[in-house]
């Protein structure tokens, strides 16, 4: 009876252990749910969108549609043979990029659930520019404020990351990169681009 108590304790860790939730398991990576955002070498910023079918969009200072592949890590891309490459991915992150030196800076990130620029404003200058500038966006719109001037925009939403302003001859891309907004503006056929502080 003695060796039965001294044994008690140790029977009923034994089950609690066993009873214990066990690790979830990771979630499965799908290529669908990220976007790779970056700097091309002029500093216009640009954002990739990836389709569950093989579709995938390029937007700059133009809209670009094209096709991806990937497998085992490699995401392989042409756009309109035009710009043609591929980035080597491991644990969801970018590791290398083989293509044409257009491309400056990459990052795949995560799409997020939720607009990532309603409520927000920045300040900073477009380049080549002598006044500083305030963008703030509310909702489906943005205003933006330079030297006492200001404008009022609608935008479309990119995967929660972008904001694109079309008009005829005319595209406005904002992208949020680390905690800033890169800006990009094409009245053809000037292009210009900056970057922009949160406020």
């Amino acid at each position: 009876m003695k060796n039965i108590l001294k044994m008690l304790p140790v029977l009923l860790l034994t089950i609690m252990l066993s009873c214990k939730k066990k690790d979830p398991l990771p979630e499965a990576f799908d290529i669908t749910k990220q976007a790779i955002i970056g700097k091309l070498s002029g500093g216009y910023p640009y954002i990739i969108t990836l389709e569950g079918d093989g579709k995938a969009t390029l937007t700059h200072y133009s809209v670009t549609n094209g096709s991806y592949t990937y497998v085992n890590g490699v995401f392989k891309f042409n756009f309109d043979n035009e710009l043609v490459g591929f980035f080597v991915t491991e644990n969801g992150q970018i590791k290398s990029y083989n293509g044409p030196l257009i491309i400056n800076t990459y990052e795949m990130v995560k799409i997020p659930a939720t607009n990532q620029f309603d409520g927000k404003a920045f300040k900073g200058n477009w380049n080549g520019t002598v006044h500083s500038t305030q963008i703030n966006f509310m909702g489906t719109k943005y205003t933006e404020i330079t030297n006492n001037q200001q404008t009022e925009a609608n935008y479309t939403l990119i995967n929660n990351l972008a904001v694109k302003k079309q008009e005829a001859n005319s595209i406005t891309l904002f992208i949020m990169m680390n905690n800033k907004l890169e800006g990009g503006r094409r009245a053809y056929p000037i292009n210009v681009w900056g970057t922009f502080m949160m406020q």
